[in-house]
């Protein structure tokens, strides 16, 4: 660490760092280069643009348990508003960059490539650019202006001066290439969450914004066109939508200026007030900004609402309503890598399909956004679904974003923002809407098996611990000579009563048919039973093809027999179309097993799973009948 003294005001400067040039005193704003132990004055540093940033010089943090501290900052514009890049030394006495822009964090540093690097007039938004053996692809195309610095830097910062900059992502990798320079710099690093840079002595960003938004409105917080009051709640606006004539304001540091006059036809009435706060999923949000948006999509159109939700650590977030459906939706910090029109991929363990694709376009604006949002903007829209999860990818000729949208009940929302007006109602259903059967047939089929699984059992039970008995086997050969015969069989003995009593006729008769009366006759009180039974079976080959009809067995079955000594007595009756004797083996069986009540079990059963299997199917029918790629794009999912 170098301590020395401002040459201009006499002011203390330090360098903590080995590789900082440079230091902007923080008193008189000059910036002073590091020459062996002297300091020299190169100039008075521009004053920074009023942010909402909670991070300053002096904070400190931890990234992948290594302690920093940030020391520097340069402050750039570009078309869609405002970004700091904070100059961080670890402990080691390395240092980095804390890109802060549109609520999204990164960290990186510079790293030296092998491959040659892509003129920035050849790339393009979702080209693909491999670098040493990577696959990025580009995602975000600006010319920025450098607006000032302050802190320790590593190289000399100016004001005016504008820096081409290729954001490309690839896998969880974030890479930028730095025109400013010849041969370009390159930077490598990766998105965070604000929470897990576990930041410490952060500024009070409630009492600064509150300042900086009662200087705004003591210069000229009105209107340029019908000189309505607006209300600025983040200093970090970029743009403002007039509620009461419909012009989009620039802000401009502390400057209105009109873009866009009266550029919206019809006046819309938000249904969740702007400047309402609520807490949903677990964060505090306060809604800044509200747009239309419609969409022409696979011939048909629709429009939507889009609420801008702001929390000074999270950064933003929207809530989006298309006809009563609810979405929450976050900018993804690690997008796929899909091509444009593939049907689906698989991202985060999840697989996700393409429901929708086309050109969406901003029809209606009113509130604060950190870009200058004009209507008329266009872009071209990919909507993937998982439920309840919707992945949306938004290309236009500067930049390629997806966003990650969770639905939400409508419930919800009014508890999160206290809201009592009744939300719009729900009509049909929506992309990534939960299908409410999916988990109904779960439990359903859940319950199938489990009585599936005790019917079996019963049944085992029933063939096994009550075992059948074969009590008689007796084989008769029947004459062709011989027409009508009767027959007394063996006898057999019962010693207690019988739930069922089967007798089977397995007759080789062949061409032919057999009239059977069977009596079953209990020899010591005469109790008869009498059962008839037709048999015929026909064979043959015709056009060098084998048929068959009817069979040669057949059985009947006699319930609740007592127990006692019984016969048979068995009356024949042969057809004549075939001269052939005929063999009937006679089986006579104690308690058989029956399957025939399982099956019917089994069938009434598998009833319940295939009719909630249909609701959910309809549901899924019902929601496919929304995109635009129709029911093909569906699949089968079934997950039973």
């Amino acid at each position: 660490m170098k301590r020395a003294s401002c040459p201009s005001c006499g002011a203390p400067v330090v360098f903590r760092a080995a590789t900082s040039l440079y230091v902007v005193c923080d008193f008189c704003r000059s910036t002073l280069l590091r020459s062996g132990e002297d300091l020299q004055n190169i100039g008075r540093m521009a004053e920074l643009l009023e942010d909402s940033s909670p991070i300053r010089i002096g904070s400190e943090g931890r990234f992948r348990q290594r302690h920093f501290a940030v020391i520097g900052r340069i402050q750039l514009q570009y078309e869609s508003g405002v970004w700091n890049e904070w100059h961080i030394l670890f402990d080691d006495g390395r240092s980095a960059w804390l890109a802060e822009a549109s609520g999204e964090l990164i960290v990186s540093a510079q790293v030296a490539v092998r491959d040659p690097l892509p003129a920035f007039a050849t790339l393009a938004p979702e080209m693909p650019v491999t670098l040493d053996g990577r696959r990025f692809i580009v995602t975000d195309l600006a010319t920025a202006r450098c607006i000032a610095g302050e802190g320790e830097l590593p190289f000399r910062v100016a004001a005016g001066y504008d820096v081409n900059t290729a954001d490309l992502r690839g896998n969880d990798r974030f890479l930028t290439i730095d025109y400013s320079e010849t041969p370009p710099l390159v930077f490598v690093g990766q998105s965070v969450a604000f929470s897990d840079l576990q930041l410490d002595k952060l500024r009070d960003v409630q009492q600064q914004s509150a300042a900086a938004v009662r200087q705004v409105a003591a210069r000229a917080l009105t209107c340029p066109h019908c000189a309505a009051a607006l209300t600025i709640h983040s200093p970090s606006t970029e743009s403002i939508g007039c509620e009461s004539c419909g012009s989009i304001i620039g802000v401009e540091n502390e400057h209105l200026s009109l873009l866009s006059r009266a550029a919206q036809a019809l006046r819309e009435v938000p249904w969740l007030p702007l400047g309402s706060e609520g807490q949903l999923r677990g964060n505090d949000w306060r809604v800044i900004g509200f747009m239309r948006r419609s969409s022409s999509s696979g011939g048909s159109d629709g429009s939507w609402s889009e609420y801008l939700l702001y929390n000074v650590q999270e950064g933003f977030a929207w809530l989006i309503e298309y006809q009563g459906h609810w979405n929450l939706a976050r900018s993804l910090p690690n997008p796929p890598v899909v091509s444009r029109g593939e049907a689906k991929f698989t991202h985060a363990g999840r697989e996700f399909r393409l429901f929708n694709h086309g050109e969406a376009e901003v029809i209606y604006v009113v509130g604060e956004f950190y870009w200058r949002v004009n209507v008329g903007e266009r872009c071209f829209v990919d909507d993937y679904i998982c439920p309840p999860l919707l992945l949306s990818r938004e290309v236009n000729e500067r930049e390629a974003t997806w966003s990650q949208a969770e639905y939400l009940e409508p419930g919800e929302l009014c508890a999160a923002f206290g809201i009592k007006t009744p939300p719009p109602p729900r009509r049909e259903v929506y992309a990534n809407q939960p299908n409410p059967l999916v988990e109904t047939h779960r439990q359903t089929c859940r319950l199938f098996w489990k009585l599936l699984l005790a019917a079996t059992l019963v049944q085992l039970a029933f063939t096994f611990l009550l075992a059948s008995e074969l009590v008689l086997r007796q084989r008769v050969v029947l004459s062709a000579q011989n027409e009508e015969a009767t027959l007394t069989s063996q006898e057999f003995v019962l010693e207690s009563r019988a739930r069922a009593l089967l007798v089977r006729h397995q007759t080789s008769v062949a061409n032919n048919w057999l009239s059977v009366n069977t009596t079953l006759v209990e020899k010591n009180t005469g109790e008869a039973h009498l059962g008839q039974q037709e048999i015929s079976h026909y064979k043959g080959v015709e056009d060098g093809e084998s048929w068959s009809e009817g069979s040669p067995a057949d059985e009947l079955v006699f319930r609740s027999v007592p127990a006692g000594t019984y016969q048979l007595l068995v009356e024949y009756e042969l057809g004549s179309d075939n001269s052939d004797s005929v063999v009937d083996t006679i089986e006579v069986i104690r308690n058989p097993t029956g399957w025939s009540n399982y099956v019917l079990l089994l069938i009434f059963l598998a009833v319940f799973p295939l009719l909630s299997r249909w609701r959910r199917n309809s549901f899924e029918a019902r929601r496919w009948r929304e995109s635009d790629l129709g029911d093909d794009a569906r699949g089968d999912g079934d997950e039973d």
